[in-house]
């Protein structure tokens, strides 16, 4: 049984929000292929982070308060000026940096790897911005950036596009062709449950790795530092209708840390068919995700349809066997289920995380935040190893995350298509659970499997066919007794063999 935590809420650290704006056939289990990096240097940037672990967390420089004190649209509006961005040569990739300002105010600073192993830096530079009508004075030169984006030349959509973007603390995230920004990842998450306070570990310096002209995946490094940690890390992007970004990392503890998060998601979700509340009825859903999906090596699929629950919520889900992957989607591609012609929830990309090297025993941990709208991140999932993150302890995992729109691939189980609920009355509510099975229903006698736990009892439970959905429909009430959160589970299974993923719920009272 998962373990439920009720806290207060956090701090709004947590929903600091970006406002900035294929891979080839893989499989969802086996070995995944080992980033091509420069082995010679990161093993020097591996050392480097290790050595500044013994030594004082030194907080940032603070930057002039004329950028600190810029707009949102002040500082999306500057623009750098050089088309073809920090890389000479060309090729396929366009790098452009991002100023200081705003939010975004931790100073980071690039340097470029040439194809002879030659490191270079690239400073700030005024002169390397417009900074259109803003009047900023005179701004020093030796300031650093606040992150880059990544623009590619796709051939199959006819031009340039931005598919990846890292600013902010240890933020990044990216997308596939055609698709529109949506959820966000981080380096690592510190302490987002717990008694301990949260922390948000920074990257301090990029190394980039010059493309060539016929290369399609991008490399470059990363040293991220933090009060409590610092760490070394190389990605590999790959963009395409899935893009693909290849992870390795070395993680130092300078000190203890309660709860350590590994590949933390960060999404956004107002409301969907699951809501009891429309914060918006002119936009019935509104999210980045609707649910949060885990593979385990036993042959049991989870699906857990986020929720805007009443109060701040975390929830453990342990991994019994082996992790194989785990991730937030966006399954609802019907545009008339969102109705916004400015937004495109239905578009947004979903992020798929598959584990490779160093991970452990421990859980999934998905943690809700209450909100009431959609310009605050209020979802996160992580994993967290059972090995205790104890001062001066180093950790080392690698995984690959894919963006897109179909980003599970070999999954023939049934899914979830929908899940509602209704309020009958003061304790009776009735839940209508769709599963949808890959390729044909017919002549199957799917027997439903439904838990309740503490809190409550069933009082009816029917299985019906649904047409529409080329699968089932589970309807049942429930009679809540207690006033707390209730755990629901449910399945469907045909000759004592499970037809479908684990639908894993919450009732909120």
């Amino acid at each position: 049984m998962k373990k439920f935590v009720f806290l207060c809420p956090l701090s709004l650290g947590l929903f600091l929000l970006f406002v900035f704006f294929g891979a080839s056939k893989y499989k969802t289990t086996g070995k995944q292929p080992k980033a091509k990096e420069n082995v010679s240097f990161f093993s020097r940037l591996v050392k480097k982070a290790k050595e500044l672990s013994f030594t004082s967390y030194l907080q940032p420089p603070p930057v002039p308060a004329q950028l600190s004190n810029l707009s949102y649209d002040q500082w999306f509006g500057i623009s750098f000026k050089d088309p073809r961005g920090i890389i000479p040569n060309e090729s396929r990739f366009v790098i452009k940096p991002f100023p200081l300002g705003y939010l975004f105010c931790q100073p980071v600073f690039l340097h470029l790897i040439t194809a002879n192993g030659e490191e270079k830096n690239y400073d700030f530079e005024p002169s390397l911005f417009d900074f259109k009508n803003v009047e900023l004075g005179k701004l020093p030169k030796n300031l650093g950036f606040s992150g880059f984006r990544v623009f590619y030349d796709s051939k199959e959509k006819g031009g340039w596009l931005e598919l990846f973007s890292i600013v902010g603390a240890s933020y990044f995230r990216s997308l596939g062709l055609g698709q529109t920004w949506g959820l966000s990842a981080r380096a690592i998450a510190v302490n987002t449950t717990g008694s301990s306070k949260e922390e948000f570990p920074y990257y301090r310096e990029f190394w980039i790795e010059e493309p060539k002209k016929e290369d399609r995946s991008l490399s470059f490094y990363a040293l991220l530092d933090g009060e409590s940690l610092t760490g070394a890390f190389h990605f590999l992007f790959s963009p395409g209708e899935t893009s693909k970004l290849e992870i390795e990392n070395y993680i130092f503890l300078r000190k203890t840390v309660e709860k350590l998060g590994i590949a933390p998601l960060t999404s956004m979700f107002l409301q969907g068919e699951n809501s009891p509340l429309l914060y918006n009825p002119l936009h019935p859903e509104e999210h980045d995700s609707d649910g949060l999906s885990i593979q385990l090596d036993t042959g049991e699929w989870i699906w857990r349809p986020l929720q805007n629950p009443p109060f701040f919520s975390s929830f453990e889900f342990p991994i019994r066997g082996k992790l194989l992957g785990f991730g937030l989607m966006q399954r609802d591609r019907n545009f008339d289920h969102y109705k916004s012609l400015l937004l495109h929830y239905e578009s947004r990309p979903s992020a798929w995380i598959i584990p490779s090297q160093g991970w452990e025993e421990g859980h999934v941990e998905l943690v809700e935040l209450p909100t009431t709208t959609e310009t605050k991140d209020n979802i996160v999932c992580y994993f967290v190893s059972n090995t205790p993150a104890l001062s001066q302890k180093q950790f080392h995992y690698a995984y690959t995350i894919f963006w897109g729109r179909d980003v599970i691939a070999g999954s023939e189980i049934g899914r979830v298509v929908s899940t509602r609920y209704a309020q009958l009355d003061k304790t009776i509510r009735e839940y209508v659970v769709d599963f949808s099975i890959p390729g044909s229903s017919e002549g199957l006698d799917p027997q439903p499997i439904l838990l309740v736990g503490q809190g409550a009892k069933l009082i009816e439970l029917r299985i019906e066919r649904n047409s529409y959905v080329n699968g089932f429909r589970l309807t049942f009430k429930i009679q809540r007794q207690e006033a707390g959160p209730i755990p629901l589970k449910a399945y469907l299974e045909a000759k004592d063999f499970p037809l479908t993923e684990t639908w894993d719920y919450v009732d909120f009272p």
